[in-house]
């Protein structure tokens, strides 16, 4: 036992860094949607990069401790409090048996988590212990629900964020990594797509974000359905992106005119409709040396 459930919030589930080994049986990468949050939140508490965490969508969550914990919070600002006082976010922090944590609505960011030392001990599910509401891996949070993990206490040498804290309020751009068919798409239609800034629609979950904006003319002809990955980005036969996100299918059928670089993704998961996005591109030998860069200082070694 640890916590019990009083209020499961919009959308609560657990995650993990993904069921990455299942594509080829068409089961989706699934994972939590802010990779930079997430590991910072394992990272400060010395867990495993893996540990599972609470994934918390929009806040409304309220959570009472059963044992005394150690737990860190990172991610959108949703006006976490403990036991109805303001509390820190981004670093380490001893809470006591019968604390009652609570998450409000989004101040900045809508993704917060949730990580406790030696992380969430739930089911384990091919592989990983994510949910995905999608594929009908595992359920969302409820009221009375239980979840488990390790009773901790004492001092860590990580207590908190030294320098970055992102902020969740700026426009952002997103670097495109092109995909083989990015020269199947005209040098109007290349314009058009990078000088231009989309919003986010209303379409926007874990499986994908749909962007509104000016629309790229491209032929209806249709396409043999095809493997995709996590960042893709469509054109659909509207003319507007598509990105694809965590528990988005793994086989479609639209033009592809890119990837968004693994680490940019983050970003996009922290924003509201009708934020603005941008794209550029990003060179491949640069999007390697930052990707090992991060996974070396965090210790992943998911490939």
């Amino acid at each position: 036992m640890s916590f019990k459930v009083i209020k499961p919030g919009f959308l609560s589930t657990i995650q993990d860094y993904g069921r990455l080994c299942h594509g080829a049986y068409g089961m989706s990468q699934s994972g939590v949607m802010d990779e930079h949050a997430f590991s910072w939140a394992n990272y400060l508490l010395e867990n495993n990069f893996n540990n599972a965490v609470l994934e918390i969508t929009f806040g409304g969550v309220e959570l009472k401790a059963l044992d005394d914990m150690l737990i860190c919070v990172c991610g959108a600002d949703l006006g976490f409090k403990i036991n109805g006082q303001l509390a820190p976010i981004w670093r380490n922090i001893q809470i006591k048996k019968s604390d009652v944590l609570s998450w409000n609505l989004p101040i900045h960011g809508i993704r917060t988590y949730l990580a406790v030392k030696g992380g969430f001990e739930t089911p384990v599910l091919y592989g990983s212990r994510s949910i995905n509401l999608r594929e009908n891996i595992g359920t969302k949070l409820a009221k009375n629900d239980v979840l488990s993990c390790q009773p901790s206490s004492g001092q860590l040498a990580r207590f908190m964020v030294p320098q970055y804290l992102p902020n969740y309020d700026h426009d952002i751009v997103l670097r495109l990594l092109p995909s083989y068919q990015y020269d199947t798409f005209s040098d109007s239609q290349k314009i058009l797509f990078f000088s231009q800034s989309y919003r986010v629609s209303q379409a926007n979950d874990r499986t994908g974000c749909r962007l509104d904006g000016a629309p790229i003319a491209i032929k209806k002809d249709k396409m043999i359905s095809e493997g995709m990955s996590y960042g893709s980005v469509e054109i659909a036969t509207n003319g507007l992106p598509i990105i694809l996100l965590k528990d988005a299918p793994t086989i479609g059928g639209y033009l592809k005119i890119g990837t968004v670089f693994s680490l940019d993704l983050a970003k996009l998961a922290q924003k509201q409709p009708n934020a603005k996005v941008k794209f550029e591109l990003m060179d491949i030998h640069q999007a390697q040396k930052e990707r090992v860069k991060f996974n070396q200082f965090f210790e992943i070694s998911a490939n």
